[in-house]
């Protein structure tokens, strides 16, 4: 009876162990982190709540941030990734840098590649000037659906036009269906792997083409 009773008992310490240890590696290390926010810990939030983090973080910007102010807006998804889930966002401390690079060009014409929930595209339209405008291109039909409700929230619509396809197919239409000519700014968000092919592609297909450097990368918008 003690032998019986033990086998179930050792099997407890075991997934205790396991757990334990999962937890150090998390904390320790990114790639685990990574892999338990957006693929474990994500999937079963996804199922139990039948909706994505996406939908979740423009739920949570509807119910609390204040329409037509972006910054409102923008901080109401910071403090969603940094307290409740991860998310490919910018992020406040990332995006100062992102600021000061679109103050000092002052575009008239921008254009971002990979929207996502729409946080970086309402971070710029914000600081354009009147009569100015950003292009900005989604390839996930979901993400360019939140993202529109997102950026018409914060009340930057007019100054936004969101492209859905992928970049590849977006890039050399911009003259012809889009009528930019040239862009004085480039924010490139989206696929680590299109950053150099869509590049050479706007050199192309824009000759006249004035590109500023990129400040970020993806990031989440909380500190990692």
């Amino acid at each position: 009876m003690l032998e019986s009773s033990s086998v179930p008992l050792f099997i407890v310490f075991v997934l205790l162990f396991i757990l334990l240890l999962s937890v150090v590696l998390i904390r320790r290390n990114g790639t685990a982190a990574l892999i338990w926010n957006e693929i474990i810990r994500e999937k079963i939030t996804n199922f139990i709540m039948n909706q994505s983090k996406e939908q979740r973080i423009l739920n949570f910007v509807l119910q609390n941030a204040v329409r037509g102010d972006p910054c409102s807006v923008m901080d109401a998804i910071d403090k969603y990734c940094s307290q409740k889930e991860w998310a490919m966002n910018v992020g406040n401390e990332k995006g100062l840098i992102l600021d000061k690079t679109v103050e000092e060009i002052n575009p008239s014409v921008a254009l971002e590649l990979g929207t996502y929930c729409g946080y970086s595209a309402v971070r710029i339209a914000r600081l354009l000037k009147a009569g100015a405008r950003l292009l900005t291109v989604e390839f996930n039909p979901e993400f360019a659906a939140i993202a529109k409700q997102m950026i018409e929230f914060a009340g930057v619509q007019d100054k936004v036009k969101l492209i859905e396809g992928p970049s590849e197919e977006i890039i050399p239409q911009l003259k012809k269906k889009y009528e930019v000519d040239t862009l004085d700014f480039v924010f490139l968000d989206h696929w680590k792997d299109r950053y150099t092919p869509d590049t050479i592609l706007l050199q192309v297909s824009l000759h006249n083409l004035v590109t500023a450097p990129r400040p970020v990368t993806h990031c989440s918008a909380n500190p990692r």
